[in-house]
């Protein structure tokens, strides 16, 4: 038989069981009601228990015995629907990872699919986790199915970013805000695999892996789970031992070796996370959460708590602007996105640490220089555009200095973008509006739609701090984009054009 670790072994089966207080209770008030609405928004820090409590409620509302016996809301957990969702094999619970499918297609398919009748539940359940990641595009289309739900629908929507979701969704949806756990919380959940597995931790050992959970019911099973691996009897020293592993292998280390530039101890740092067999996913989270403050911070957001912002990080990050710090949160959310389909799971951050660690720190002393380089670039045949441009030059000085930053935030949005600017040049850069010069018509036409060109201009924005929008001209096509980035992948006018159709058309060629 397959190994179960706790959390999944012991999370909640039944209300009653769900560790923090306030859900607990929200949910008892809702099911007790018998209105239950078609659909919830469930919103929290990660290992709360937010897909265990959208599984209870699925039981709650499809249970057999429940059908039957009105008055009762907790499900039986021995039916057969109740079994089925319990294993994983209800075909009317569905569940989806919104991380990986994002699209307006994959939204469209779930609104053509609900409208079948349930198998055999009376309510077809869809669990969207990580919902805020959906596309501007997806949720649009998501928003009508709110809307006019079919009888039979129930959505749970779990995010553990609900400041990312529009209004309009959120209106829509009974909200549940799940907050970390307190140490008592915790302790409570903890209780139930001691008692389950027959343990016999010391004194204090349970209050010390509570301590260090920092609020998540999921890490503080993980911990337990592996301070058991040796026997029933779990020592306090063994778990203070434990614990400052664990302690050590928290993202700071890696951080600071990148606010260093020290790639080779950075990937040093990565190869002992692997080794130890930590979450790379929740490894990820936790230093976008660590970046994000340090960015507010930068941007003047000083009465935010600083939860996990230490103060070694603060003074690390000293010399790095936003646009610093917007790159790593860019390269670090590249990442997070790769690394579910990467064959080598750490490959998406060791790819990090090497884009980041290419660029020096600004240099005031070899900046001014740099410029006049890259004005050059944009101006080899020195036509007089410089002269022209010389009044916004700031602007464009900044969009060609940061070119490869645009095109390293266009790409996990859209690759068919990152394309299209390759295949362009800054032109100029007046108020806010930023002109590109493209050198195909129908890479001009492609730019100019809505969503391409949001795209852009939303990552330009970031990049300016500043509201940017686009135009673009038709250039002459014996012009070719002067980024070097560019220039090694096209080799004059007619290669350019077939690569750069390659890539917006996924790499296929028609005869």
């Amino acid at each position: 038989m397959d190994y179960v670790t706790f959390y999944l072994k012991y999370r909640p089966a039944k209300v009653k069981e769900l560790d923090l207080t306030d859900v607990r209770e929200s949910l008892e008030k809702v099911l007790r009601s018998g209105k239950v609405s078609h659909a919830f928004l469930f919103s929290g820090p990660k290992g709360t228990g937010k897909t265990s409590a959208a599984r209870i409620l699925a039981k709650a509302v499809n249970c057999l015995r429940n059908r039957k016996k009105k008055s009762d809301f907790e499900p039986c957990n021995n039916c057969e629907i109740c079994r089925e969702i319990s294993k994983g094999q209800a075909l009317d619970l569905i569940e989806i990872d919104a991380a990986s499918n994002r699209g307006i297609d994959d939204i469209r398919n779930l609104r053509e699919k609900i409208k079948l009748s349930p198998a055999k539940c009376q309510y077809k359940v869809y669990i969207i986790d990580e919902v805020h990641m959906l596309t501007n595009e997806a949720f649009n289309a998501l928003l009508k199915t709110l809307e006019e739900p079919p009888k039979h629908a129930l959505f749970v929507l779990c995010t553990t970013q609900p400041e990312k979701l529009p209004k309009t969704i959120i209106s829509r949806c009974t909200q549940v805000k799940f907050k970390k756990a307190s140490q008592k919380e915790i302790m409570r959940s903890l209780k139930r695999a001691v008692k389950g597995e027959g343990l016999k931790p010391e004194k204090g050992v349970l209050e010390e892996i509570a301590k260090s959970a920092d609020g998540s019911f999921r890490d503080a099973q993980k911990i337990l789970d592996q301070l058991s691996s040796d026997g029933k009897k779990i020592s306090l020293q063994e778990t203070e031992k434990l614990l400052g592993r664990i302690e050590d292998l928290k993202p700071n280390k890696l951080l600071l070796f990148l606010a260093d530039r020290k790639g080779k101890e950075a990937l040093l740092e990565i190869d002992k996370i692997v080794s130890f067999d930590l979450n790379l996913d929740f490894y990820l989270q936790t230093i976008l959460e660590k970046l994000r403050f340090i960015l507010l911070e930068k941007t003047g957001i000083s009465n935010l708590k600083d939860q996990d912002l230490e103060e070694e990080l603060k003074e690390a990050f000293t010399d790095l602007n936003k646009g610093d710090i917007f790159r790593l949160i860019t390269l670090f959310s590249q990442a997070a996105l790769e690394i579910k389909v990467s064959p080598i799971q750490q490959l998406p951050l060791e790819l990090v640490v090497v884009q980041w660690c290419e660029v020096k720190k600004d240099n005031p002393s070899t900046k001014k220089e740099e410029v006049k380089i890259e004005e050059k670039k944009a101006n080899p045949l020195g036509n007089g555009e410089s002269k022209k441009a010389k009044p916004n030059g700031n602007g464009l000085n900044v969009i060609v200095d940061r070119w490869e930053d645009l095109l390293t935030g266009v790409r996990p949005l859209n690759h068919s973008v990152e394309a299209l600017l390759r295949a362009s040049r800054p032109l100029k850069m007046e108020g806010q509006f930023l002109t590109l010069e493209v050198f195909y018509k129908f890479h001009k036409e492609r730019l100019e739609t809505e969503k391409c060109r949001s795209i852009v201009e939303e990552i330009a924005s970031q990049i300016m701090e500043t509201p940017v929008k686009l135009k673009c001209i038709l250039g002459e096509k014996k012009k070719t984009p002067v980024m070097k980035t560019v220039d090694k992948e096209t080799n004059g006018d007619n290669n350019d054009i077939m690569n750069i159709a390659s890539q917006i058309f996924n790499g296929k060629l028609i005869d």
